[in-house]
This record gives C-alpha cells, structure tokens and sequence, in this order.
C-alpha cells in the first residue's frame, strides 16, 4: 500500500474567514483531520461527509492526547495510505510544534507538506486595532511565548526583552502574566507602558483589556479574562482607541449556531459574519443527487414544466446534469417554476429566470400559483428530495383529471421497497417511475410472476404496471465504491389489474401472508396465516384447475388477481 501525504495546516486565529485557499482545498480532499482546540470548529464543515474527525487538542492542564501520541497517530494514519491533514491553529511552524511533528515524519520517511496559516501573533492584535509595527512608534516586533517546558527549567532573557526596541507579544502567557510584567519591569521596563490582552481575538467573543505594564495583571484578573489569551506590550497599545474597528456590528458578540447543508450554513454564515457575529458551521444534511445515469434517461422532450422545491435540488440537478454528459440545450423548451426566492435565484446563477414563483414559500402556495398557467397538454416534471411533501402532486392532480405525472429518484436501498409502494399506492396520477436500485431488486422486479426469482414485491408493483430494467450501474462508478451493483428501472404505471381486481386490500394482504411462507404449499401457507379453512382453500384451487401442492410462488399474475377474488368472497375463520 502507498504511504499516505501528511499535511501540516494553519487553520489561521480563529476567524474562519482567515483560513487560506489552500488550507480550504487540503481539508475538502482529506481522508482524516487532526485538529487542535485552537483550530475553529466551522472550518471543519468544508469536509467531506466520509471525513474522519479526530481532536488532539491541547488546552492549559488538559491534554487530550500527549504530543508523542499524536506524532504516532499522524503517521499510523499515513501508513494507511490516507490523505492527513494536521490542523492547527494560526500558523503550524510558529509555536505550534508543527517542526516537531514534521522531524517526526521525516524520520519515518513519511511524505508530508507545510500548509503557512495565518498567525495569531499579528493578526489577532489587528482585530484589536493594534498594529505591531508603527514608524512612529515600533520599527520592530518580537514574538515570545509566555509558556516553556518545564524540563528545560530555563528563565527568558528578561534584561535583553526590556530594552528590545518594538513590540513585545506574548502568546500562551496569560497563567504567567504577573511574572512576566514584573520581570521586565524588574529588568528596566517602564511601568507605564502600555499593555493589552487580548482573549479570543478575531472572534465574536473577543475580549480586550488595556493598562500599564504595572496593572496589566491585576486588570485581566479583575475583568475575568481566560485562555486562549496573548499579551501585547509596546507603544502601539496607545493606538486602540484610535484604530478599534472589530465588534461594531448589530450582531457583535453573539455566537451562532447554523445547522444544514454545507452550501446553506455558508451562505448564512457569511452575511451573519458580516453583521459582526461569530457563526458556526455544523452541517447536518449533505444532499445526494440522483444518479446522473437515471436523469439521462429521462424523456426531457415529452415535459413542458420543470418544479424545483428547493436551491439544494436546484445545485444537484445541474451537477448531475454535467456529470451525465446532458446538453443544456435539451431543457431550453421547459419553462421553470421554484417554490420560493431562494430557488429562484439559484436557477438564476445558471441563466434561468423562472416563469412561476408563489407569493408565499410553500407547496400548497406554489401549487396554487402553477395551476393557472398549466394546461391540459401540459407535462409536468417535479425534481424534488425523495421525501418531499406530497401536497404539490395531489393539488395538480385533483386540479387536472388525466394530468401526467413522472417520478424520478435515486431511493436509498434499505426503503426501496416501501417508498415504491407509497408511490404506487398514493392515487397520484403517475405515468411512470423512474429510478434507480439494488441491482438484485431490479431483477426480482422485473421477473415474471410466477417463476422462482419473484415474490411479493413483483406481483404487487405489476399490479399498477409494468417493469424495465434500462441498464446496470456497477459498483465501482461510485466513490467510494458500495457492496453491490445498481440498476436503473422503469415502472410504466398502468393499473391493468385494478379493474379486475374485487377487493385490492384483500388482494395484498393475500400476497403478503402467502409469499411469507414460501416453502409451504398455498394452502398450508394461507390457513395458517389468513385462517381459512382448508376446504374453502382447495375448492378455490380445483375452481382454477391447480394442484392442491401449488405454490404462491407459481402463480401468475392472473391467477393471483382470480384467486383473491374467489376467496375475497368466502369467510375467513375467526382468531
């Protein structure tokens, strides 16, 4: 197996917005992120679903994995052949023992790539309206950190800091304030410099607190100031009051948490952002589109609208459309309706400005709004989640008599079955379904009634049609590949049995019970599940000319239809 990449990556201070181009593309190709406390938490979101998330935070006393653990941890990850990233925050090499972990992996012969971040050291005094570096008051900045190893039981160089001509920036000191105030002030520091801490910088919940160097220490303990915090001594302290520009918006301060779509939580996050907040990014839903092979099928010819219900289906269509290989040039027929603003100006960034959008944002309002412009030779094609709210099809139904209706989904595997029936099931008026499976539930499907591969779920979807199977999907046109193949199918809905059909609860209940006791002959099977006594269950079958040893299995889909009408009419024994 090929050794994985380890990448090195500065997640910048804490703004998500300060995260580089690059530090984006490492975390949206990654396999596996380690990631620190210090690292925001919203940047995670440009993850894939698949991604695995591991912390190895350190925070003042806690160590959540010792920094010898997470150098074994980086390069057992590798060893796998996975793409790594290490995230960090602000910059890996600048007190963030990114060069510790980088030996390490060199050591090991391990590929691995420095991603430079966006540095607390500076960046985070600016969001303080303090600039580090002044002509007219810093020619010069320093960067300490306030936090030594203890083994190494060494003092800074307190008489050469103080006569430093610059900015002194402290990160990591706050625990080690009052020492450090008092040592440079003890080394000929003047007392009155002015001082800042800064907690949390570049975030919602930055906090600043100024003062001499002599109450420096006694102010932040008064005013409760926390980790992570760095400290900021020199002359350029003087200039917040001038330069302040952070936190002035409506919405300073508040911290925001926005759940959704990746696209969603992003849009959102930067006009709240924008407005002076902090949000944070935790995306719960990750659309997945239709196989681009199910919307190649379609016959985009034979529609004349096309319904989208929300901007996710609007993003997912035109990806799978790209994917599939689908000239845009066979949708410029379609007129559009969305069923709010947002959907609209979704189709717009691809050039379609929709002809129907409702007064209020909802199916039953966009149903309402559709119908007045629709005719009889109409077609209507709704492109919506798989689950999406019924409302809109039955409205149109019950508006038009006849109306064609088309479904096309790409179901999840494990309700195949049961959505299928829904939809055969609901009275909409459907045409046709089109959508993709299991490659061995498309071929029960698609078997003949009354041969070995069928069973309940064939008799009952050729109850309302009729089944194709267009073509298999292997396994290996996915990423990452799933366990079986796929097929995409078409059901021409016909309802041919319903008419003949007496009673259709009885006819599936029928099917139900027997395919459930497939080894046993029908009416071993239908006495001991539907209760019927045997003699009404053989006069049934000698009626039909069958054999008393018949299988629900070996009946066709006409036999089956005459059989539950036969004994729809007969009592079944009483439980």
């Amino acid at each position: 197996m090929k050794t994985g990449t380890v990448f090195l990556v500065g997640a910048g201070p804490g703004d998500p917005a300060l995260l580089t181009e690059q530090g984006k593309a490492c975390l949206k190709q990654a396999d596996v992120v380690v990631y620190d406390a210090l690292a925001c938490s919203s940047v995670l979101n440009l993850t894939r679903p698949d991604c695995e998330l591991i912390f190895a935070g350190k925070t003042a006393g806690n160590h959540h994995k010792k920094q010898s653990e997470t150098n074994q941890l980086l390069a057992e990850l590798a060893k796998q052949g996975k793409r790594v990233v290490r995230l960090k925050g602000g910059d890996p090499f600048v007190f963030g023992r990114g060069g510790e972990e980088a030996q390490v992996l060199q050591s090991l012969g391990i590929p691995f790539q420095i991603v430079s971040g966006v540095s607390s050291c500076y960046s985070v005094p600016a969001y303080a309206g303090i600039p580090v570096t002044h002509r007219e008051y810093a020619p010069a900045f320093h960067v300490i950190t306030g936090h030594r190893k203890t083994e190494q039981h060494t003092e800074l160089d307190y008489a050469t800091l103080a006569k430093l001509d610059g900015t002194l920036v402290f990160l990591m000191s706050l625990s080690n304030l009052p020492a450090i105030a008092a040592s440079l002030i003890q080394q000929g520091k003047s007392p009155d410099t002015p001082a800042a801490v800064i907690q949390q910088g570049t975030t919602a919940r930055q906090r600043v607190v100024t003062a001499p160097l002599s109450e420096i220490a006694a102010e932040v303990q008064r005013q409760g100031i926390h980790t992570p915090a760095m400290t900021v001594i020199g002359d350029v302290v003087s200039l917040r009051q001038q330069l302040s520009w952070f936190g002035m918006g409506e919405l300073s301060g508040k911290k925001v948490l926005l759940t959704g779509t990746p696209a969603y939580t992003r849009k959102a996050a930067e006009q709240l952002r924008s407005c002076g907040a902090e949000p944070v990014e935790v995306s719960l839903i990750y659309p997945k589109a239709s196989s681009p092979d199910v919307l190649k099928a379609l016959p985009w010819q034979s529609y004349t609208w096309a319904v989208l219900t929300s901007a996710n289906g609007v993003e997912q269509l035109f990806a799978s459309l790209k994917q599939s290989h689908v000239d845009l040039r066979r949708l410029l027929h379609l007129r559009f309706a969305a069923i709010g603003n947002g959907t609209a100006q979704a189709l717009a960034e691809y050039g379609i400005f929709v002809d129907c959008v409702p007064e209020y944002f909802n199916s039953r309002s966009l149903a309402e709004a559709l119908i007045p412009q629709l005719t009889m030779q109409d077609r209507v094609l709704l492109l919506r989640a798989e689950n999406g709210s019924v409302i809109l099809p039955q409205l149109l139904e019950q508006e038009f008599a006849g109306l064609h209706v088309a479904v096309c989904a790409n179901l999840p595997y494990y309700i195949t079955t049961p959505i299928l029936m829904h939809l055969l099931e609901s009275g909409a008026n459907i045409d046709s379904i089109t959508v993709m499976v299991q490659k061995e539930v498309a071929e029960k499907l698609q078997a003949p009634v009354g041969t070995r591969n069928s069973g309940a779920i064939t008799a009952a979807v050729n109850y309302y049609g009729t089944v194709e199977m267009l073509f298999t999907v292997p396994r290996d046109s996915f990423l990452p590949p799933p366990n079986v193949d796929s097929a995409v199918i078409r059901i021409d809905v016909q309802k041919r049995y319903a008419d003949q059909t007496r009673d259709p609860q009885h006819f599936f209940s029928m099917l139900k019970h027997g395919f459930s006791q497939r080894r046993k002959t029908l009416v071993n099977a239908l006495s001991a599940t539907m209760h019927y006594e045997k003699p009404v269950l053989l006069e049934a079958l000698h009626a039909m000319e069958l054999p008393e040893t018949v299988r629900m299995e070996n009946l066709t889909m006409e036999q089956l239809v005459e059989l539950s009408n036969r004994l729809s009419g007969a009592t079944a024994e009483k439980v």
